[in-house]
């Protein structure tokens, strides 16, 4: 996800550079930064960059600049993506209600405000990639989240990820990794052996599960019924929302 932020304070870019740091940790997604301090800074930027940015965060008020007027003449010229104005003060969001998508964040940035934001805000971004990211012979390597097809418990202190194109083992605890996902709706801990993800379950196998490369996930006993029915639940969620897509 690249992130365009505009503030004339320094102190407040680098602010919403760390809750942007925070919430891509948070949320598995790659965030990059790029900060201006004007608004024709950034819109001779846009003009000429290759790569659109996917988010805005404006100040309204930036020097004898307008941070609205910078926003609109971006959408005249195709600007899609989202628009976080910030401001000192909630009486100035009066000007943005005519505009697509606005949201502002008020100064003095508050965590649990911009965390609500941004979820409120990430959906109507382009699909953002979320990634997966392990040490492996000391290179960092990142994987996309619909890459993965789920975790196995390896050899001791030991995690074998299985992706549509390949294995890899690294150093770690499938525990850790269960907490990591724990808020992504189609991770599914399958006891204390496995972690799938429920978009590349194709079958069962009597109460095992059969993933999207062939793999076979065996779900313990105590925990089949359960199990199960999550992925009963997931698959005829998926269809339902599958047949209310516009044909092409």
């Amino acid at each position: 996800m690249l992130i365009y932020i505009c503030e004339e304070s320094e102190n407040d870019a680098l602010q919403l550079k760390h809750l942007l740091s925070t919430f891509s940790q948070e949320k598995g997604v790659k965030v990059e930064v790029i900060p201006f301090s004007s608004g024709r800074e950034l819109s001779a930027d846009y003009r000429q960059a290759l790569r659109q940015p996917d988010l805005l965060f404006l100040d309204i008020h930036i020097g004898s600049e307008n941070g609205i007027t910078t926003a609109k003449n971006l959408q005249a010229i195709g600007y899609k993506g989202g628009i976080i104005f910030t401001t000192s003060s909630i009486d100035l969001t009066a000007d943005i209600d005519d505009m697509e998508f606005p949201y502002y964040l008020q100064k003095p940035f508050d965590y649990p405000h911009f965390m609500n934001i941004m979820n409120h805000c990430c959906p109507i971004l382009p699909k953002s990639q979320q990634f997966f990211s392990f040490v492996q012979k000391k290179k960092e390597i990142s994987i996309p989240f619909a890459d993965i097809l789920f975790f196995e418990t390896g050899q001791p202190h030991t995690v074998i990820l299985h992706t549509s194109s390949e294995n890899m083992v690294f150093r770690g605890a499938l525990s850790v990794i269960t907490d990591y996902f724990h808020n992504v709706d189609n991770f599914l801990p399958v006891g204390r052996s496995f972690l799938i993800n429920l978009n590349h379950v194709t079958g069962r196998l009597r109460n095992d599960l059969i993933m999207s490369d062939g793999s076979i996930v065996q779900i313990p006993l105590r925990k089949q019924e359960n199990v199960l029915q999550v992925v009963k639940h997931w698959k005829k969620d998926e269809a339902a929302e599958h047949e209310q897509r516009p044909s092409s």
